[in-house]
């Protein structure tokens, strides 16, 4: 299934990418690595993930373990849309 990103996801992924590379020289590449792995099992599994009720409806949410941060995703016809990208240790989930 192809997966699209939303304006927020983008934005999201592009700030926790440059954040990653910056902080984590010792990994710089392990957000990026760990976000291609989940989005092939998505793209493949579309109904993969916990379901994260929001005010617009359930959303389902994937874990990158390593990372730490969750991959919101709808699936709207014939593609899945990630939402957002969230660090898991925050308090509260986003608001989508």
């Amino acid at each position: 299934m192809k997966i699209r990103y939303s304006a927020r996801a983008r934005r999201e992924a592009n700030r926790i990418t440059a954040w990653w590379i910056e902080n984590r020289p010792s990994a710089p590449a392990l957000f990026l690595d760990e976000l291609g792995h989940a989005l092939e099992l998505v793209s493949n599994s579309p109904g993969l993930g916990t379901i994260y009720e929001s005010a617009h409806g359930a959303v389902r949410r994937v874990l990158l373990p390593r990372t730490r941060y969750h991959v919101y995703h709808v699936q709207e016809s014939s593609e899945i849309v990630l939402v957002s990208l969230w660090g898991a240790q925050r308090k509260r989930g986003p608001k989508l």
